[in-house]
């Protein structure tokens, strides 16, 4: 078309004459989520975060189950759907589905797709990226644990302990990671460090069975309170080693907010996953929308945590919180009380 001809129907466009033409809808990013343990609230939370604002979106949702040897499949999968983003939950998914910072393969690992974490409790100690302010090229994502000196100090402004019970299990990085930080604290924030690992069986499965012995164990060497870290396996079974603990009459302090919530875990100074799933998908959104490059968005911790107390533990312990964390403390249990 002549410059003049187009001029002309540019301006009757315009003045309404003539229609505009329509501009093509963007089409619906297609984002799939590479989960450990089911969709559970950072999952819900992130998805929740688009219907509330009216985003559309197709998730496509895979979940290894807890079974590790499933991830190289379903990461294989997700490399031929070539989806706009992939958003991976928790350690062991994370460094399966991208490699470490300085070694992924583009033969088995996300390359080429941006991918952004959740639920990763260290992401540079675990190598999938070098520090924080520096994510990958193809990689970022968002913090969830307080630092471990946070939560140690917020423990002791409820309650005093010399001794600091703590079950290892050796098939999560999250565990090991928690159990290296209470391990390089303990002599400056002045506690002992009485640890205990769960046994492996040959399939490389903790074995729950040896929950009750090893409550035990810390009771006979005076365990003042269990430190319940971010462990996948250990929240599945919340309740048997909470209720396990409560009958023995030892706290427990959690780094996350589930045993909390609907065990019987003391308290935990957590961000809560649903929180963490939506300060993500704000996060998501600026890859998404924004066309920012992955290594543009720093890996940071949500703003807002909370400190919760359960009240009918704390009771039976006959540890009532002091008043000064009333004020700032949220109150859970009290309606499960009897579940």
């Amino acid at each position: 078309m002549k410059p003049l001809a187009a001029h002309l129907l540019l301006l009757l466009s315009l003045t309404g004459l003539l229609p505009l033409p329509a501009r093509a809808e963007a089409p619906t990013p297609r984002i799939a989520m590479l989960l450990f343990r089911g969709c559970e609230e950072a999952c819900r939370g992130f998805q929740g975060y688009f219907r509330q604002r009216g985003i559309a979106a197709e998730f496509i949702l895979r979940d290894a189950a807890q079974d590790k040897r499933r991830i190289p499949g379903l990461v294989d999968e997700i490399r031929r759907l070539k989806p706009d983003l992939v958003v991976t939950w928790g350690s062991s998914v994370t460094l399966e589905a991208v490699g470490p910072w300085n070694g992924a393969d583009p033969r088995r690992h996300i390359t080429d797709l941006p991918v952004i974490f959740m639920i990763v409790s260290d992401p540079v100690a675990l190598g999938v990226i070098a520090a924080l302010d520096k994510p990958r090229r193809n990689v970022t994502g968002t913090l969830y644990l307080l630092p471990m000196e946070t939560q140690i100090k917020a423990a002791r402004s409820y309650l005093d302990f010399k001794r600091v019970g703590y079950i290892l299990n050796e098939t999560e990085p999250n565990s090991i990671t928690a159990r290296d930080d209470l391990r390089r604290l303990a002599t400056t924030q002045g506690f002992t460090l009485v640890e205990r690992s769960l046994p492996v069986s040959q399939a490389g499965a903790p074995d729950a069975r040896a929950i009750p012995g090893i409550l035990d164990a810390f009771r006979k060497e005076r365990v003042d309170l269990i430190y319940q870290g971010p462990d996948t396996f250990l929240n599945s079974r919340r309740e048997q080693l909470t209720d396990g603990a409560l009958a023995l009459g030892i706290p427990v302090f959690a780094a996350a907010e589930n045993p909390v919530q609907t065990a019987r875990a003391l308290l935990g100074v957590v961000n809560k996953y649903e929180d963490v799933g939506r300060f993500t998908a704000a996060q998501a959104l600026r890859i998404l929308r924004d066309k920012t490059p992955p290594d543009r968005i720093p890996v940071e911790l949500p703003r807002n945590f909370s400190y919760l107390i359960n009240l009918p533990v704390a009771l039976q312990l006959g540890r009532y919180p002091p008043l000064k964390l009333l004020d700032v403390a949220e109150i859970v249990g009290v309606q499960s009380e009897d579940r």
